[in-house]
């Protein structure tokens, strides 16, 4: 059988241990070589070259690509008419430099380090030593600036007042270079000492920012593209860069379900992609250059991220094609640069507590007392306690530290109970703790010809602890990164990435998250120390008896970069090729557990125990070759051209085996299991090749032109469907190069308008959805004593293989960025329209054949319109003679998803995606308070929409709005053309998402504060968190219940039945101004969809809110301190994470829980933390 991939995996012969032996000796290679950090001088060697009227300039780069000597002149000072000829074969580089100087006025000089020095004869002899300060505007001294000697690795740094002193040629040139200032070039002054001011680089748009296989001004910009600095992730508590990222930037929308160790998120930008199951919108994930999956993220150390860049259109994101037609998120990680070692130390321990728990009645008798209420007004009278249960039931509440267990009066060997227990506090800890640790020594050294080697190592442990009060609830990674860049040739650069991890979750078999089940009145614990004979004893019993779930990752990936450097620079080559290894292996185990029943009566239940195993490997493979060419061309035109080639495989594998009977709980492995077994296994891959290419033309920097274009072919369609192009176009004014818009310059100092179009396909969905498969399963007859696979069902085609191709993704944006005073105030807006189109739905327009469903159609469209805004300011001040720096920023973006085709509900069925309407329309009933009497009762038929048809509509049962005034309360057909008494009461898609952050620092204070949040939401809740026991009498009661209907007040008798605190929370009186109907259990059972599971105006809840969602505070002492230690630099801080929500939805849930599911989740954490950043 002909394999469907588009390329090999590995060519022939090439085998995993070879490479693994490869990737071993080059992390042994860089580790000697980053530790040889001491220069070396080598002794001279002799040259050999050939040279034929060559001018002098040519000559010695010549010489400089032969050997190890370097040169350092001023072209001016080179006589053009001077031609040099010569065949030197093993000569001194004094005889050649003497034949080749022969009849000019120059002269040279030999330093250390092979260099070289030529200039006029008067000047050469002279070795200058050049000192000088270097300032802020403001005149603060700046500390730890380069200063170096242009095209040499001579060079110091500033002291704490600024200054510097260097033993120079008079003739060279000096860099100065400073982060977040603008580099300067000077020629070294003989004469006096040198003053330099430093101009902070406030023009942001002068920063550079990561695009698709290179990098550009951000002012040359044409598409969508934002960038966040590592060091806004690498100063917060946090354990993987999107936890760093929500909310940083627009158009970037990142959704934890929970807060459990190393959740996973859901990521897209710019809103809903794709309503198609299997269809991963997700945004592509290039990590320094590679395609990466987004579980990569968590094995990045948040300390090793130089910058993240986020391509929201097609025009920034077609060069990568069919895979980035919802965006691209690009992270690049740091490398050594040239300068002096740097070792630095940074960690945070962290103390963390959940941010919202929804707080139970714990009051047994109100509990009680309510849930018996709730099924007595029903026709299923399931709970009904008696007068000793009550009057126990009573006491406790009156007097909580009378006993919750007792033996059962009517059977003394049972135990029965009357608990008072809030669950959050029994099952989390009050806090649990985290920390990371990071260790990195970054710089540069020379190899013994002389060339710079740039070194970037770095280790980190993190560990995050769960809330799990009963058992190991945790999750950790191990990382270590080798980078090291190094010139073998003087227009060849090397680089070699290397990452190693291993990620690590370990939990309990059984969710924590089923103590919301739980009533306040079970226990735990028995008194003779057994697990109580009721839900929450068994819950506990499995948390911390019942088995474990854990699961590793271990892997590595190595990136090797080689940039060669041709035509004077203006043409580099790169060729890359990555290869990602990754073992994982999940073990989940279900042990027998001990149920206390009886003083003397302790059971063993779980079943018989089980045991699973599965394992499995990753495999990727990345090979890129590409060309940028970027050339001035006269005064007015610049013109860059990509051309490249992309191919990547992707495979999965994974082995299973499963296993029961257990023949010891404390060793849950296969072998010690005596039951049924099971195996299985699974295989899937895909490949991906691409030519690429890119034209950016800009005339006088004002007018920019981009094309782009990408042919892609995928092995997850047949041959016939399987190549697509990828183009886009996008161009920019930039209105304030125009001299008719100098006179401005000084307050309006950016406004640039951009347009851009793109047409992108959408590969991502199963891997082998063109393949006919037939359904296996297991046989119920046993045949030679096991039970065998078989075909469960006919095979069946999940696509028609004709015509099953992309997903087509069309997307315009139109943006402008505006900056004033000199871009201290920088605002910049988009709006755009993505257009779905093809997206693979059942067709109802084709027939069935046979009974059997036709397979699904690329017949679905949709359109996504949005806008996104951002507005910063910076500036520095002088405040009690320092400098203050002040930076704020500002985001909101917004997006609504509109189905444009959707053949699969052509009647317009409300439960279901209709064609023109929006995605997320919440359809309901308009709330009318409730029935007050029998008459209203009578005059209004809601038959159709009691649960079950079973619950009596009483005086205080909802009523709603009769929208089609028939006198009848339902859904008519339950279509867009017969919604009956149904509307749109509100939409539950996230609206207006805003981040604010404000950046402060001042004399070795800093301060950061960011805001997070959402400014529209509706939400209709679904499950107990909100409704107890309206949704059934089997969980808890929640405060804000105890405020439902009750038409009289109690009196007499019955009122005195009560106890105390029943009495007090007004549970006896009248109250027909309630929030909440009459106390009916399933009246909201969602297993049925009729009564208050009816979304209805009055219980819709506002899901925006505001989140404090970090602070940090800082203080870096003073360099005069920490130099006495050899310290450059000591920081510490403390941090906050989650500190507060500003939310109406509040009270129930974590206002975040619900972006993608009901509250139902493991507690997010507000986190505190300590730490300190070290540097020598």
């Amino acid at each position: 059988m002909k394999k469907s991939t588009v390329v090999s995996w590995l060519p022939p012969g090439r085998s995993l241990k070879k490479l693994l032996i490869f990737m071993k000796l080059s992390a042994i290679l860089m580790f000697v070589v980053c530790m040889q950090v001491s220069a070396e001088v080598r002794s001279q060697s002799n040259v050999s070259v050939k040279l034929s009227r060559t001018n002098l300039e040519k000559a010695f780069s010549l010489i400089e690509l032969q050997s190890n000597y370097r040169f350092v002149y001023n072209n001016d000072k080179l006589p053009v008419w001077h031609k040099v000829s010569i065949d030197a074969k093993d000569w001194t580089i004094k005889q050649v430099l003497g034949q080749m100087l022969a009849n000019t006025n120059l002269t040279y000089r030999m330093l250390s380090n092979n260099l070289i020095v030529i200039a006029p004869a008067a000047t050469v002899t002279k070795d200058l030593v050049v000192k000088g300060k270097i300032v802020s505007p403001s005149g603060e001294a700046l500390q730890m600036v380069s200063v170096r000697l242009k095209n040499t690795t001579i060079g110091v740094f500033t002291n704490e007042k600024g200054e510097f002193e260097l033993k120079v040629p008079e003739e060279g040139m000096l860099v100065f270079s400073y982060v977040g200032y603008v580099t300067q070039e000077l020629p070294v002054n003989p004469n006096a000492t040198m003053n330099i001011v430093l101009e902070p680089s406030a023009n942001s748009m002068e920063e550079v920012v990561v695009v698709g296989y290179g990098v550009q001004r951000k002012l040359n910009t044409t598409g969508a593209v934002d960038q966040v600095a590592g060091k806004q992730l690498a100063e917060r508590p946090i354990a993987n860069i999107f936890q760093g990222l929500q909310g940083a930037s627009p158009g970037l929308n990142i959704n934890y379900r929970g807060g459990a160790p190393g959740s996973t998120p859901s990521i897209n930008i710019r809103g809903i992609g794709s309503i198609v199951s299997g269809s991963n919108t997700t945004p592509l994930i290039i990590i320094d250059g590679i395609t990466s999956a987004t579980e990569d993220f968590q094995r990045l150390n948040p300390n090793d991220i130089a910058s993240v860049t986020i391509l929201r259109d097609a025009a920034s994101a077609a060069i990568y094609g069919a895979r980035a037609s919802f965006g691209v998120v690009l992270i690049t990680t740091k490398q050594g640069t040239n300068g002096r070692q740097k070792i630095s130390y940074n960690n945070y321990f962290a103390s963390s507590r959940p941010t919202v728990l929804p707080d139970q009645v714990t009051d047994p008798y109100i509990f009680s007392r309510v849930l018996e209420t709730a099924t007595d007004n029903t026709p299923w009278d399931y709970v009904n306690y008696d007068d000793y249960y009550y009057q126990w039931a009573k006491e406790r509440s009156d007097n909580p530290a009378i006993e919750d267990v007792r033996t059962d009066p009517n059977d003394p060997t049972k135990w029965i109970y009357m608990g008072n227990n809030n669950w959050n506090d029994y099952f989390f800890n009050k806090s649990s703790s985290s920390s990371t640790h990071s260790v990195t020594l970054s710089g540069s050294a020379e190899t013994g010809k002389g060339q710079p080697i740039g070194y970037y190592l770095s280790g980190d442990y993190t560990k995050e602890n769960g809330l799990n009060s009963l058992a190991k609830d945790d999750w950790s990674r191990y990382g270590l990164r080798a980078r090291m860049n190094f010139m073998p040739l003087k227009w060849l650069k090397v680089d070699n990435n290397l990452n190693i991890y291993q990620i690590a979750a370990d939990a309990p078999s059984k969710p924590i998250t089923d103590l919301y089940y739980l009533m306040p009145t079970q226990v735990a614990k028995n008194p003779d120390g057994t697990w109580a004979n009721n839900a929450a004893g068994r819950l506990a019993a499995q948390l911390q008896d019942g088995g474990r779930n854990v699961q590793t990752r271990f892997g590595f990936q190595d990136v090797v970069r080689g940039v060669a450097t041709l035509l004077d620079g203006d043409l580099l080559l790169t060729a890359n090729a990555s290869f990602k290894r990754e073992m994982w292996k999940y073990n989940t185990d279900y042990r027998k557990y001990r149920i206390g029943y009886g003083p003397n009566d302790v059971r063993e239940e779980g079943g018989v125990g089980s045991v699973s195993v599965r394992n499995g490997i990753v495999k990727q493979d990345v090979y890129d070759l590409y060309a940028n060419y970027n050339k001035k061309i006269g005064v007015n035109h610049q013109l860059g051209v990509l051309v490249g080639f992309n191919q990547e495989e992707n495979t999965w594998s994974a082995e299973q085996a499963n296993k029961d009977g257990l023949i010891t709980s404390s060793l849950p492995y296969l072998g010690l299991a005596t039951g049924t077994q099971t195996v299985g296994a699974e295989y899937t891959s895909y490949a991906i090749r691409g030519y690429f290419g890119r034209l950016n033309y800009s005339y006088k920097s004002r007018y920019i032109l981009e094309l782009n274009g990408r042919y892609d072919g995928s092995s997850r369609f047949l041959p016939s469907n399987r190549w697509g192009f990828f183009p886009s176009v996008s161009g920019a004014w930039i209105a304030t190069e125009e001299p008719f818009m100098q006179a401005l310059s000084k307050s309006l100092s950016t406004l640039k308008f951009r347009v851009s179009y793109g047409a992108l396909g959408n590969q991502w969905t199963s891997d082998f959805r063109r393949v006919s498969t037939i359904p296996i399963g297991v046989s119920d007859y046993l045949i030679n004593n096991t039970f065998p696979s078989v075909a469960a069902g006919a095979a069946m085609l999940p696509v028609d293989p004709q015509s099953y191709t992309w997903e087509k993704v069309n997307t315009i944006n139109v943006g402008t960025d505006i900056g004033f005073f000199n871009d201290r105030i920088l605002i910049g807006f988009d709006a755009y329209s993505r257009k779905t189109l093809g997206m693979l739905t059942a067709d109802a327009t084709v027939p069935a054949v046979m009974g059997v469903l036709p397979p699904p159609t690329n017949s679905a469209d949709l359109n996504t319109t949005g806008w996104e805004l951002s507005a910063g300011y910076r500036n520095e001040f002088i405040v009690a003679k320092k400098t203050f720096t002040f930076s704020t920023r500002f985001i909101l973006s917004d997006s609504r998803t509109r189905i444009t085709k959707y053949n699969q509900n052509k009647l317009g069925s409300l439960n279901n995606y209709i064609a023109s309407r929006y995605t997320g329309e919440i359809w309901g009933l308009e709330s009318n308070g409730y029935f007050k009497n029998a008459d209203e009762i009578k005059a209004l038929d809601q038959s159709a929409i009691v649960p079950w048809g079973a619950l009596e509509v009483v005086p205080g049962w909802p009523k709603y709005v009769d929208q089609n005034k028939d006198g009848k309360i339902n859904k008519g057909n339950g279509t867009i053309n017969d919604p009956g008494d149904y509307k749109v009461i509100g939409n539950n898609s996230t609206r207006y998402r805003f981040g604010f952050t404000v950046d402060m620092q001042w004399n070795g204070i800093d301060l950061n504060v960011f805001l997070q949040g959402v400014g529209k939401r509706d939400f209709y809740p679904r499950h107990y968190l909100f409704w107890g026991p309206y949704q059934q009498p089997y969980a808890g009661v929640y405060p804000w219940n105890l405020d439902f209907y009750r038409g009289e007040s109690e009196t007499g008798a019955d009122r005195d039945r009560h106890s105390a605190s029943y009495i007090a929370a007004g549970l006896a009186d009248k109250n027909t101004d309630s929030y909440f109907p009459v106390l009916q259990s399933w009246m909201a059972d969602a297993n049925y969809g009729g009564g208050l599971d009816i979304p209805q105006s009055k219980y819709l809840l506002n899901g925006a809110y505001l989140r404090i969602k970090n602070v940090t505070l800082g203080y870096t002492l003073p360099a005069t301190l920490t130099k006495k230690y050899k310290v450059s630099r000591l920081r510490i801080f403390a941090t906050g994470e989650n500190l507060f929500e500003f939310s109406s939805i509040k009270k129930y849930f974590d206002p975040e829980s619900i972006e993608d599911g009901y509250g139902w989740a493991y507690p997010f954490q507000r986190k505190y933390a300590m730490g300190i950043n070290l540097d020598f």
